[in-house]
């Protein structure tokens, strides 16, 4: 018999600052690591949680989120799986960019594109936010297959987390912009999966991180 009636129950932790944060640049699937500030952050959401009996650890494959949940998996002696689906949108074009230099250069695709209009972008020559909530919903609905009745934590990044909320929500693309915002830098979020159903249960908790918080929105 499974526990919690076979529901599986998933954390999913926004990773800490990273280098690309801190100097305001446009990601994506750029492979940079965390700041000290990040790494700090990290070790702060797994001292909180460590009371949570995590049955595994999986992590989107880039190193910023990596780094993020180790300090989780130190505590419980695992390991950490990584998967392509929980990686951050592919910004395409963007990849790897400044922020400034988008706003400057691309105003109205940025301003009303990316950040009024989060849920219908597409990134030029890059992944659509739709394609990447997809991914990700169906990443998870994966890995609680495996861990039935079990809670599992799960690394990733910004948008990928808001996009699957307002998915998982019940809003349609175009809602998901004032649905929700970016979770902050090492904010847990949580979701329990029955099969193909995933239910949001909490969003971006950071009461943890007192002065650490920071809120990095591209």
């Amino acid at each position: 018999m499974t526990k919690n009636g076979g529901k599986t129950t998933v954390y999913i932790i926004r990773h800490g600052e990273s280098v690309g944060n801190l100097n305001r640049i446009c990601l994506g699937h750029t492979d940079l690591d965390l700041t000290e500030l990040g790494l700090k952050q990290a070790k702060c959401t797994a001292d909180a949680l460590s009371g949570v009996d995590f049955s595994a650890i999986y992590s989107s494959d880039l190193v910023r989120a990596v780094h993020t949940a180790e300090p989780n998996a130190e505590l419980r002696g695992l390991k950490i799986g990584t998967s392509e689906d929980f990686r951050e949108l592919y910004f395409g074009d963007w990849e790897n960019a400044s922020v400034l230099m988008l706003k400057e250069k691309f105003h109205d695709m940025f301003t009303i594109g990316w950040r009024q209009n989060f849920g219908t972008f597409t990134a030029p020559n890059g992944e659509s936010v739709v394609h990447m909530a997809d991914r990700m919903a169906a990443g998870v609905r994966k890995i609680a297959e495996k861990h039935p009745g079990e809670i599992i934590l799960i690394t990733s990044h910004a948008a990928a987390i808001r996009a699957l909320w307002g998915k998982i929500s019940g809003y349609e693309p175009h809602e998901w912009a004032d649905a929700y915002q970016f979770p902050t830098n090492a904010s847990y979020s949580v979701l329990e999966c029955d099969g193909d159903t995933l239910t949001p249960i909490s969003y971006s908790n950071d009461s943890h991180l007192g002065e650490l918080v920071t809120f990095i929105q591209h």
